[in-house]
């Protein structure tokens, strides 16, 4: 037992060497707390159902109105071109989902469709995927995976050298290595997908009830673990609340 705690240490040490791209203070209780109250206590309205056409070309609206911002985006930040243009695809499947994947694509689904009642929500989420693109998030997951998997390889080959403990330590170190920084990567395209709503005009509060709506069907505690590979729902709003503040602070 204590080797094997001692293992998950030098791993994690290892692994959280490697910083993510955008740092993030923890919030407070009080902030956590507050979170919790509005999402117990908001009232969303209903979904609305949506045909494939429909859905379709509310994305394919949404694109072209965050477009500009993205373009700034990538031009402030000497981003090529290649890198931002979006391929949206629809999904006839009922989950409710979106993910980023490959080079510059966006997949969402029928049963996301069909469980929002607002295009700020549905913009929200597809600029939180867009976000994992500019954030480069795909290609930093696979390199975290790659080193974890290497220190836990060295760890073992240092600490025992029998291949049963090598390949433990490097199964546990690629874990490590995609958890470490998953949450971080959630965080940043939540506060980039804010930047580039904002920046697009939508109604900030109005794109807020998504996250409102996914914490009230979730049953996940007020505060991630470290095993967990999301933020919370409170701390997703939470966030959100705090960055919406420092927005109106600085009319940014």
């Amino acid at each position: 037992m204590i080797r094997n705690t001692f293992f998950v240490f030098v791993l994690f040490s290892l692994v959280s060497c490697v910083a993510p791209g955008t740092s993030f203070e923890e919030l407070d209780q009080i902030q956590i707390d507050e979170a919790i109250a509005i999402i117990k206590n908001t009232k969303l309205d209903e979904p609305v159902e949506r045909s494939r056409k429909e859905s379709v070309i509310l994305v394919e609206n949404i694109i072209e109105k965050i477009t500009p911002a993205t373009d700034q985006w990538c031009e402030d930040n000497n981003i090529s071109k290649a890198r931002c243009s979006w391929k949206v695809n629809y999904l006839d499947d009922d989950m409710f989902n979106a993910f980023a994947s490959g080079r510059n694509t966006i997949t969402y689904t029928k049963g996301l469709m069909n469980g929002v009642a607002s295009e700020e929500e549905v913009a929200f989420v597809i600029a939180h995927e867009v976000a994992h693109h500019l954030g480069n998030h795909i290609a930093n997951a696979q390199r975290n995976i790659l080193i974890g998997s290497l220190a836990g390889r060295i760890l073992g080959s240092v600490v025992d050298g029998s291949d049963d403990l090598i390949s433990q330590t490097t199964d546990l170190g690629a874990r490590f290595g995609s958890l470490v920084f998953s949450r971080d990567q959630e965080k940043e395209a939540d506060y980039f997908s804010l930047l580039i709503l904002k920046d697009s005009g939508y109604d900030l509060l109005e794109a807020r009830n998504i996250i409102i709506r996914m914490a009230q069907k979730s049953e996940r505690n007020s505060r991630s673990t470290f095993f967990d590979t999301h933020p919370t729902g409170p701390e997703r709003l939470a966030r959100f609340n705090k960055t919406y503040s420092q927005f109106l602070k600085t009319n940014r």
